[in-house]
């Protein structure tokens, strides 16, 4: 974001709450967004909205399933010593209900995710305001859960996290990320639903939209099937 601020970007952060059309049903394009009820003007339209892109469908009329899958994950910190570069992918605790993934890192973190107890959110719950972005809380019961797992296993980093949190990962139905110009339209995109490797796929998601929409293709990534 810095670098795209220091070559003449502008950051504008609010809510996207429609586009503006213009242009006959075989070739539409997208002439403004209205962000907090304020139209601006555009070019082109990137719609990068992880599972809220299932509010593109009111405003391209085409189908954009989607599934946001809520989950919980905690971190441990010790400053102190540095935490073993081993990851583990423990089988499932039916104590807590767990199946605890733990990723340590070099800042003393260690990150724990398969907590169990996910909540799924249809389309239709996620376009109808149910979790907006911000607004997306831990489950106080699974962070119990795997706390107490967690700590079954370590006396060192175990007891109370540093860090509750929760995300909602975009899921389509067939597991699929959704990438390339939207059908219908010249000068809108999407690049949305990669579930939980959004963070892992990023750098080439970026670079193949940006190529597709500066360039018109974008030749490392086939985008055709996704």
């Amino acid at each position: 974001v810095e670098a795209a601020l220091s070559a003449g970007a502008s950051l504008r952060i609010g809510a996207v709450e429609g586009i503006e059309k213009s242009g006959g049903d075989a070739s539409m394009s997208v002439s403004a967004v209205v962000i907090d009820g304020e139209r601006v003007a555009c070019r082109a339209f990137a719609c990068t909205m992880g599972p809220w892109a299932a509010l593109a469908q009111d405003w391209f009329d085409i189908p954009v399933p989607m599934t946001g899958i809520k989950s919980t994950s905690i971190v441990f910190k010790d400053a102190s010593r540095e935490v073993e570069p081993f990851a583990l992918f423990c089988g499932e605790d039916s104590r807590f209900g767990t199946h605890l993934e733990v990723y340590p890192r070099n800042s003393g973190e260690v990150y724990l995710c398969g907590i169990g107890g996910s909540e799924y959110v249809d389309a239709d719950e996620l376009r109808a305001g149910k979790y907006p972005p911000g607004q997306v809380h831990a489950d106080p019961a699974r962070v119990k859960a795997a706390t107490d797992s967690f700590s079954t296993m370590s006396r060192r980093l175990g007891g109370t996290p540093d860090t509750v949190q929760a995300c909602m990962r975009p899921c389509p139905p067939d597991a699929l990320p959704y990438m390339g110009r939207v059908r219908g339209f010249t000068n809108a995109y999407m690049s949305a639903g990669h579930n939980c490797w959004g963070i892992l796929w990023a750098p080439v998601s970026g670079k193949a939209m940006s190529e597709l929409i500066l360039d018109g293709r974008a030749p490392p990534v086939c985008c055709d099937l996704l």
